[in-house]
């Protein structure tokens, strides 16, 4: 007798896996990136100019992060340097 299939099982191949990865990689990004504009902007109350300074060196750092020309463990090390701590939840 056959073994039985699950008609709702749905193969990914190694790229699909990878491609979903980055997928959620850029959305948790742009997310957050978006939570720090809110606070700078409506807590803060930080001039638009200078919250559009501030994306824009985000976005310059998560595109050399990205290239690998910096690393996680700097950004780490920058950061208790200057005794800054993030934590999420």
């Amino acid at each position: 007798m056959a073994k039985k299939v699950n008609p709702k099982r749905v193969l990914a191949s190694g790229a699909d896996v990878k491609k979903a990865l980055h997928e959620g990689i850029d959305v948790g990004c742009n997310q957050a990136v978006k939570m720090i504009m809110y606070i700078l902007l409506d807590k803060h109350g930080m001039p638009l100019e200078d919250v559009q300074k501030v994306a824009d060196e985000l976005s310059w750092l998560a595109s050399r992060i990205a290239e690998g020309r910096i690393s996680w463990s700097f950004v780490d090390t920058v950061l208790k340097e200057n005794h800054l701590e993030v934590r999420i939840r």
